[in-house]
């Protein structure tokens, strides 16, 4: 992801191997804590929260209420995974840092409806048992990894396309 996004920037590597190394595991570390969290919230968060409810006898409109967060909570932990692979991962040196950006969101809602299709598509047309066996989930989560790498990337070759614009003006 670093190389290709210095690529969709057009800009040469400038920090050293070991850093680069260092970015790559920190940035590994974060989403994954991130976009488990997010999974978390989604799984586990109305089962906890209606335990919460029926312990501390809530009304259930408060109950109703956290089930309608928790769906903006993931997404936002899914934004905030892509802003940080954005600003961490090219080599540009110092830059102002930003919550949300064009990219991250059209490339989290890109992940999303990539992830949503191929579900569909496997609900429907999956032939991955018939063609490799007993390897069909290691294909399967390499074709998803694919399609999630490849929303990151068109979402950074947006926001890459709007600093070049913002820069020529």
């Amino acid at each position: 992801m670093i190389f290709t996004l210095n690529a969709a920037y057009r800009v040469r590597e400038s920090r050293s191997w070991f850093r680069i190394r260092l970015i790559a595991l920190g940035l590994t570390v974060a989403i994954s804590i991130f976009l488990l969290t997010a999974l978390l919230i989604l799984l586990v968060g109305g089962d906890v929260v209606d335990w919460i409810g029926v312990r501390l006898h809530l009304k259930s409109m408060v109950v109703i209420l956290w089930k309608g967060l928790e769906l903006a909570a993931a997404l936002l932990f899914v934004i905030l995974s892509f802003s940080i692979i954005y600003y961490c991962g090219p080599s540009l040196g110092k830059r102002h840092w930003y919550w949300c950006t064009p990219g991250s969101m059209f490339g989290t809602f890109l992940w999303l409806a990539a992830s949503g299709g191929f579900r569909i598509y496997l609900h429907f047309l999956n032939t991955y048992p018939a063609t490799y066996g007993s390897l069909e989930a290691v294909m399967i989560l390499l074709v998803w990894l694919y399609v999630a790498g490849l929303a990151f990337l068109i979402g950074g070759e947006i926001n890459a396309e709007i600093e070049r614009a913002s820069a020529r003006k």
